[in-house]
């Protein structure tokens, strides 16, 4: 393939991603995906049942590969695809732009998708869904601490035990340990990764093995600094470029609601406590854009920035597409205008303040995707699911989300 091709696959093309040639995405349940931001309810296999190496080589992951160089869309991507739409620099656009320079593995495929050299590159193994935290829209397949919550909310027990580790599978730990040696970056979360045994038992395996250059990447919740006697602190220090993206998506009593566990004085206190003792260590927030913090991120960006605690730039806007019922879009165009003028207010301050950048550019994507598309009939599931949890917690969404008291009267 010329240079040209090269460079029309990585930067021009609308569907093609390096993920299937450098990774493997698994849950803690033993489930396999292309990539993260892959469609959860399609499987590519499962570590309970196949090798990495078979998964690597099997009938849609060959298939995945063929579609992404004849230039064919895969139902599975379709986040990256909607999301790119309202010009968010996706996970795809991401890899191929660091990953572009193992191009040589993309021109071993075969005609029918195979890639003999199975590589981890990229890691993005969730080994535990041990987590502190009953997030309102996560499940106990990632979220320990859900489970009976679950059982209360639905009146069934999950088909996954409570608690899930998937290098309690000996065969692929030992499948593994070879690969672990050829990783570049890895991405931890959970789960809630800094809570997770075996995550540090990993690093520690970097570290015996001199790989102190293996970048880092957390997603957490940034509840804890400690587990048992380790300081995550230190280990950030240990390695050589380390980027913390903390799941922040609200201040006070609504970050506390929406994601249940949080207690927002800790978190304040920990980002403190990180910028004094790892000041060379990226931080960003990345909130999970939703119906229930969209009105509110331009007031915690705006506060943070003002107590020192976050660069203007460091926001990374991570939009809800599924829950679907938790989409921003869900708001009634007609009920629109109070969201659509405060982004354009926040917009401008940035703009005024801190110029063209992630920040600005992320907020603009969350303009842009509230007024893609109408999602209005999806309010009464939306009230279904957070009335009953409303309930069972204690709380009320609509006494700390106040600009969503319009759900109360909506007729259905």
């Amino acid at each position: 393939m010329s240079a040209k091709d090269k460079y029309a696959k990585l930067y021009a093309s609308e569907v093609f991603c390096m993920m299937p040639w450098i990774h493997t995405h698994v849950w803690p349940s033993g489930k396999a995906f292309p990539c993260c931001m892959s469609d959860s309810t399609v499987e590519y296999g499962n570590l309970n049942d196949n090798s990495l190496a078979e998964i690597w080589n099997n009938e849609k992951y060959r298939q995945l590969r063929k579609n992404m160089l004849n230039g064919d869309e895969t139902k599975e991507c379709n986040r990256c695809y909607e999301m790119e739409k309202s010009n968010v620099f996706t996970l795809r656009k991401m890899v191929n732009q660091y990953y572009g320079k193992h191009w040589d593995r993309v021109e071993t495929t075969q005609l029918d998708g195979t890639v003999e050299e199975l590589n981890m590159g990229y890691m993005d193994i969730r080994v535990s869904n041990i987590c502190n935290f009953r997030c309102r829209s996560c499940s106990p397949e990632l979220s320990s601490a859900w489970y009976e919550e679950h059982i209360k909310l639905y009146g069934y027990t999950p088909e996954d035990p409570k608690i899930m580790n998937i290098l309690e599978n000996k065969k692929f730990w030992n499948d593994l340990q070879p690969l672990l040696l050829t990783v570049e970056e890895a991405c931890w979360a959970g789960g809630e990764p800094i809570i997770t045994e075996e995550h540090y038992k990993i690093l520690d395996f970097w570290i015996e093995n001199e790989m102190k250059d293996v970048r880092l990447r957390y997603t957490t919740n940034f509840s804890n600094l400690y587990f048992k006697k380790k300081s995550i602190l230190e280990y950030w220090n240990s390695f050589k470029d380390v980027r913390i993206a903390a799941s922040l998506d609200a201040m006070g009593a609504r970050g506390e609601l929406i994601r249940a566990g949080t207690d927002w004085s800790v978190i304040e206190e920990n980002r403190r406590r990180m910028i004094e003792e790892c000041p060379d260590v990226y931080f960003e927030i990345t909130p999970t854009v939703s119906i229930m913090n969209v009105y509110h991120l331009p007031d915690f960006h705006k506060e943070w920035i003002d107590k020192g605690l976050l660069e203007p730039q460091n926001v990374r806007m991570n939009i809800l597409t599924y829950p679907t019922e938790y989409r921003i879009q869900i708001i009634p165009p007609k009920e629109r205008k109070i969201f659509i003028d405060k982004y354009t207010e926040h917009i401008k301050w940035i703009d005024d303040n801190f110029g063209d950048g992630a920040a600005k550019r992320g907020f603009e994507s969350v303009l842009d995707f509230l007024q893609q598309e109408n999602y209005e009939n999806l309010v009464p599931d939306f009230i279904d699911r957070n009335t009953p949890l409303d309930k069972l917690r204690g709380e009320s969404l609509y006494q700390v989300a106040p600009e969503l008291k319009f759900f109360r009267d909506y007729e259905y």
